[in-house]
């Protein structure tokens, strides 16, 4: 049902109406179709609205605000061109922890946003006929700030660690490696500016393709962006769909052009969905969270600015004050 409550308090779309106790919206006077609704509906979209952080959807900006109140997540950039796989390794990640696998000394433990990320493994999920299906494209018209998908992990230790991961259209990648101030690359510059490491993704199949010259100058020139101001921040070179066959002269020269530029924390990881020999492809998937895990080491990047709800409530106003 379109529309919006007018109380900044209730969100009926999500939770039922909360503030008059209406079975049905259309009853409640403060639940309307109106002009103002819209442009609140745009708010959100922008990153600007409130909503209760347990739909386990995927969050946006605000909803960080619920996590980070008392800690600092690590928040992982995942970067490339359109198609390159990002979504896929996404799903792959979330299916391998949901069937026991681990990051290092860490299992899962728990996330925030289970619905966004059953969203996108069930194309991976097992179907009747057999075949391996993958999420569709990450649409391109999603606002200024990257779907947030979140990982909490705990060791046998009882140390806890929760994950952040964007999951952002390729198409912003593209427009950001080719003018940085160009209005349509201002998620990947949100991207940028506050997460804690990345992952570049190099697509295999396209660079073994007819397409390959032009496959191999779009990931170079998101690399040399990324690399204009990674200070100690990691840099995983991730080559999705490992699968198919790329010659060794292909990655030489991307890694060489890549080692151009100094940088602290560097490596490489060959994945796909499928398993590999002796499941190298799947645990290269683990192995490269548990790495940038292991570089950021509570070198966290600084957190977004998020607005509170109430500035003048000093407990809604909470923050990790080192943070």
């Amino acid at each position: 049902m379109d529309g919006k409550c007018s109380q900044p308090s209730c969100f009926p779309e999500d939770t039922g109406c909360n503030v008059e106790g209406c079975t049905n919206l259309t009853d409640c006077k403060y639940y309307g179709k109106t002009e103002s609704s819209k442009k609140e509906n745009k708010k959100t979209a922008d990153g600007e609205g409130y909503r209760i952080s347990w739909t386990g959807n995927a969050f946006g900006l605000i909803d960080l605000n619920f996590l980070t109140a008392s800690f600092k997540p690590i928040l992982i950039g995942i970067t490339g061109v359109a198609n390159a796989g990002k979504t896929t390794f996404l799903a792959s990640l979330y299916c391998l922890l949901r069937h026991g696998g681990k990051i290092g000394d860490y299992s899962f433990a728990g996330s925030l946003t289970l619905n966004g990320w059953e969203d996108i493994a069930w194309y991976l999920s097992w179907k009747s006929n057999g075949e391996i299906q993958f999420p569709e494209h990450t649409t391109s018209n999603s606002g200024r700030v990257p779907g947030l998908l979140h990982l909490a992990l705990k060791n046998k230790d009882g140390e806890k660690v929760d994950l952040i991961f964007t999951d952002a259209p390729g198409e912003w990648f593209d427009y950001w490696s080719n003018n940085v101030n160009s209005e349509n690359a201002q998620g990947a510059k949100w991207i940028y500016e506050y997460c804690d490491g990345f992952l570049l993704f190099a697509d295999c199949d396209m660079l073994s393709g007819n397409n390959r010259g032009n496959a191999k100058r779009q990931l170079i020139q998101v690399a040399d962006r990324l690399l204009e101001d990674l200070d100690d921040r990691s840099l995983g070179l991730v080559w999705s769909k490992s699968d198919i066959d790329l010659t060794n002269d292909t990655k030489e020269q991307i890694v060489k052009h890549i080692k151009s530029t100094p940088f602290k924390h560097f490596n490489q990881f060959e994945t796909s969905v499928q398993e590999g020999n002796n499941g190298i492809f799947h645990n290269n998937i683990l192995r490269s969270i548990n790495w940038i895990i292991e570089k950021s080491n509570g070198n966290y990047n600084t957190l977004p600015n998020i607005s509170v709800l109430k500035p003048e409530d000093m407990f809604l106003s909470k923050r990790l004050i080192n943070g």
